[in-house]
C-alpha cells in the first residue's frame, strides 16, 4: 500500500521512468530504479533544470546504492 502511496507522490516524468524496478523512499523522496543509464541522466537533468539541486543528487545517490549502477 505505501508504494501506491509514493507513487501518487510523482510527477508525469518520474511515472514515465518506472518500469517494475526498484522504488522506495529512504532518500527523503520517493524514486524508482530507471530502466536504462539514459533515462537516469536525463531525469538528473530536468532536476538540474528545474532547480531541485538537492533532489538531482540524491536521485544519482539513489541510482548508484539502490539501482547498481556504475557510471
Amino acid at each position: 500500500m505505501s508504494s501506491i502511496i509514493g507513487m501518487t507522490k510523482m510527477n508525469d516524468n518520474e511515472m514515465k521512468l518506472y518500469r517494475g524496478g526498484v522504488c522506495n523512499s529512504n532518500y527523503g523522496y520517493y524514486f524508482c530504479c530507471p530502466s536504462s543509464a539514459s533515462k537516469m541522466v536525463a531525469q538528473i537533468k530536468k532536476y538540474e533544470n528545474a532547480g531541485q539541486h538537492a533532489k538531482a543528487s540524491k536521485y544519482i545517490q539513489f541510482c548508484y546504492e539502490v539501482c547498481g549502477y556504475t557510471g
